[in-house]
């Protein structure tokens, strides 16, 4: 009997040292993956169903790329975003984005906090937004994030649209950073070109994690920014970056998709995408905010796992 005693306190410490071990750890998870510009209800149901597969693979935060529901610019780089009136580069066609663009709550947030509920996970929310209380609407590249609660915590709107493709349609974002604490720790939100300039004005926050969509484009290979410069940009910062890029669904004759990525607080590449083109979901098990040391944390070894293609 008392062996028996014994045997039931060690396996109820087990359990109980397993559940601290969990609690101490979460997995995120960056979906990199192509959108058709414009076909807003295709995108939305290939990015719900990754991310099924993530939350299926264990994911509790969900980070998708830059405007990936209604579309940033098309695969070719030739179709742009265009508001009436609005210089545009000489390289691009412009598409009105009046009639796709989405209002905060609309559709999207709405059918993805339905999601988010159901899975117990959080997940960004990237789409062109139209506020239509203005006269005449503004539009603004827009990241909300909504929780495993169901509710839509944080709605943040790009605060330096990238001059070149966005200054067609987007006026640059007028609430400031958007933080939201999780049981995990504090979040930020921003969105691609920001990185240039709003770690800064993070840094007051004390962020565990910053959700990074992104859609890239540069002159050169992004091996050198998203495995070099990047984590060197993040490092003095102390924070994770889980960060979703763009890709495409045939090779393009331009760099920047692809290399998704989480970056740890010492500047150090945890988990990097493994291919440029179709669907992928990046995953990574990190330390929260409890438990990882201040600048010094690397989190746990992490793990990229190819998605099924789009659906």
């Amino acid at each position: 009997m008392k062996q028996l005693t014994i045997l039931i306190l060690a396996l109820v410490g087990a359990v109980a040292q397993c559940a601290e071990q969990d609690a101490a750890n979460v997995k995120v998870a960056a979906i990199q993956c192509s959108s058709a510009m414009g076909d807003v209800e295709g995108n939305r149901r290939k990015l719900m169903a990754l991310v099924e597969e993530a939350a299926a693979h264990g994911a509790k935060i969900i980070v998708l790329p830059e405007a990936a529901i209604t579309g940033y610019l098309s695969q070719d780089l030739h179709t742009n975003w265009q508001l009436k009136g609005w210089p545009i580069e000489q390289t691009y066609t412009g598409r009105d984005p009046s009639s796709l663009a989405e209002t905060v709550p609309g559709p999207s947030t709405q059918q993805f906090e339905t999601l988010a509920k159901r899975l117990r996970v959080y997940v960004t929310v990237p789409f062109v937004e139209i506020d239509r209380k203005s006269d005449p609407p503004r539009f603004f590249n827009t990241v909300c994030l909504v929780s495993p609660t169901g509710e839509l915590v944080a709605h943040y709107r790009k605060l330096t649209p990238w001059p070149y493709p966005e200054k067609s349609w987007a006026t640059p974002g007028d609430r400031g950073v958007q933080c939201y604490d999780t049981e995990y720790g504090r979040v930020g939100l921003g969105i691609c070109f920001d990185i240039h300039t709003i770690l800064e004005k993070y840094q007051s926050q004390h962020l565990w994690a910053l959700l990074y969509p992104i859609a890239w484009v540069g002159d050169n290979h992004p091996a050198e920014w998203f495995w070099h410069q990047l984590p060197q940009r993040l490092a003095p910062f102390h924070h994770y970056l889980i960060g979703a890029n763009w890709s495409v669904d045939a090779p393009q004759p331009w760099f920047g998709y692809g290399f998704s990525t989480v970056i740890s607080p010492a500047g150090e590449v945890v988990a990097s995408a493994k291919s440029l083109h179709g669907s992928e979901i990046i995953y990574a098990t990190i330390l929260s905010a409890k438990e990882r040391k201040p600048a010094s944390a690397t989190g746990k070894e992490a793990s990229s796992t190819r998605g099924p293609k789009a659906r």
